[in-house]
């Protein structure tokens, strides 16, 4: 509401006569305010499974406001909506799954918005910074020995694609074997444990499983699922051996077969490894799974 008005008072024509009152003009709005804005997040770190609120307040009423005058980096923006007096939008941020990205900000461009007079606003709002952590933790589990026998262990390294917290004992899984507790690097990243295999086991296929829920990254993201080695091999079964003489009374010009049977398949016997008193050894030769030996027995002559 404006008007112009003239003090009459103030002009004489050209007989001198004064005015008297004032001139005044019909009312003329002014509207020369241009729309600005301003961005709030309600959460500005964001992790895996999160969404947050953004809400967009407008010094006055707009129009035309929609998600392609907003420009975001490392999410979707649902289509923004309007409060009844059209001065806060809201819409919701989902951020991108599987992004590390600590500066992130949302702008509006405000020529993209008309105030109730007509006017379009100029240049961009800006939000504050914003960080995405969606990025779960994952591993690699590696055996520095996968084929385990009688009195060894074996260095466990499992290496996470970021620094982690929490692992223990009771996130890992091992099987035909006992593991210490595990250890981290410096920065987190590389954990070590020693697995013992168990005593008297043979047991060709065996793996190490790292439940991931189990961990949490800086941002607290946790891990899904479960890490698994490759498959490693557990023989801790000792030799064993039982032996067998055909005949067990010799006489003067006899022999004797000896059968050795072994309680797994052998590499290695030979004479050098037997002894036989009051008598020579022929040497012994295997079946085809060398489990079993045999080999002739001669006692020796004129012996009591």
């Amino acid at each position: 509401a404006n008007t112009l008005r003239v003090n009459l008072s103030g002009v004489r024509d050209d007989a001198g006569n004064a005015g008297v009152g004032s001139a005044e003009s019909s009312p003329y709005s002014v509207h020369t305010t241009r729309p600005t804005a301003t961005i709030a997040l309600a959460n500005n770190t964001l992790t895996a499974g999160q969404t947050t609120t953004l809400t967009i307040t407008f010094s006055e009423p707009v129009n035309g406001f929609d998600a392609s005058d907003i420009v975001y980096t490392n999410g979707t923006l649902s289509a923004p909506t309007a409060s009844a007096e059209r001065t806060v939008w809201t819409a919701t941020l989902t951020p991108t799954a599987n992004t590390d990205a600590g500066v992130n900000t949302i702008r509006v461009n405000l020529a993209g918005v008309r105030n109730d007079a007509g006017n379009a606003g100029t240049g961009t709002a800006s939000s504050t910074n914003y960080s995405v952590h969606t990025t779960r933790p994952t591993a690699t589990i590696v055996l520095a020995d996968s084929a385990l026998t009688a009195g060894e262990t074996t260095t466990v390294t499992i290496t996470f694609n970021k620094p982690v917290n929490g692992l223990d004992a009771s996130d890992i899984v091992c099987m035909s074997g006992t593991l210490s507790a595990p250890t981290a690097n410096a920065e987190r990243t590389v954990w070590t444990a020693t697995l013992t295999p168990t005593a008297n086991v043979h047991a060709g296929a065996n793996t190490i499983r790292v439940n991931l829920a189990g961990v949490t990254d800086d941002a607290g993201n946790t891990g899904t699922g479960n890490a698994i080695s490759a498959n490693y091999s557990v023989d801790t079964v000792r030799l064993t051996a039982t032996i067998a003489l055909a005949d067990t009374a010799l006489t003067a010009g006899e022999t004797t077969t000896v059968t050795i049977t072994f309680n797994k398949p052998v590499n290695g016997l030979d004479t050098s490894d037997i002894v036989c008193p009051n008598g020579t050894l022929s040497a012994p030769t295997a079946n085809a799974e060398r489990t079993v030996w045999t080999a002739t027995l001669t006692p020796t002559a004129n012996a009591n």
